[in-house]
């Protein structure tokens, strides 16, 4: 199964998939062919009806802001093709960006069904519409970031904005027992940023104390 929850995430949880989505839609999810995500599939059974409850029609810029950072980095990949480690870091990243619009879209989903808490999500209301300013100024600056330094300082940028803390936000107020067991949601933005500040301090050494202040940053606001 494609996508970011995987049949072991399923494994690991049967109790709660069965419970949130029933057990032939549990056997389903096991068997289903690699091409198949999980969001897909709920689609299909019928499990993601209409909206029940009303939800902020914001998720669904939400939802692309990690869309847009996935193209910031995928852009990165292709100018850096010709270095391999580097390519394959933002690679990586644009995979992980990847993920995280899937996860917010099935918060965006099952809040519909299931609940949404909106005194989680009010804080980061205004939050929104300046990380999307933000992200039209790094993307204009993407043809000047001719270096390795630069482009991994835009990382940076991106990721000391407040699109980690929105992430958390959305999840947070997503009133659903399957969101809240499985750990992807929980650890995606932590495992994100420590991947990050590894691997740029060693691609680039004279970031490694802005990496240290990302890092300390994101845990701060996490309570790490």
């Amino acid at each position: 199964m494609l996508g970011v929850i995987r049949r072991r995430d399923l494994l690991a949880h049967p109790f709660v998939t069965v419970d949130c989505f029933g057990l032939g839609f549990f056997f389903q999810a096991l068997a289903a062919g690699r091409r198949k995500t999980f969001l897909s599939l709920l689609a299909e059974t019928g499990e993601l009806q209409s909206p029940v409850v009303e939800i902020p029609a914001l998720l669904g810029r939400c939802v692309d802001l990690e869309s847009r950072a996935r193209r910031i980095y995928q852009f990165l990949a292709d100018r850096f093709g010709d270095w391999e480690p580097v390519r394959q870091f933002f690679e990586a990243l644009a995979r992980q960006e990847q993920e995280h619009s899937e996860l917010l879209e099935l918060c965006r989903r099952l809040a519909g069904r299931d609940g949404w808490l909106e005194e989680h999500f009010a804080p980061w209301r205004t939050v929104v519409p300046q990380l999307e300013r933000k992200m039209d100024e790094l993307e204009d600056s993407l043809s000047g970031r001719e270096s390795l330094a630069d482009a991994l300082r835009l990382v940076i940028q991106i990721e000391s904005s407040e699109i980690d803390h929105v992430f958390k936000g959305v999840v947070t107020a997503t009133d659903s027992k399957f969101v809240r067991a499985l750990g992807v949601f929980q650890a995606a933005g932590t495992e994100h940023i420590a991947f990050i500040c590894d691997r740029i301090s060693k691609l680039e050494p004279d970031l490694a104390e802005e990496c240290r202040q990302l890092r300390a940053s994101h845990l701060s606001e996490t309570g790490g």
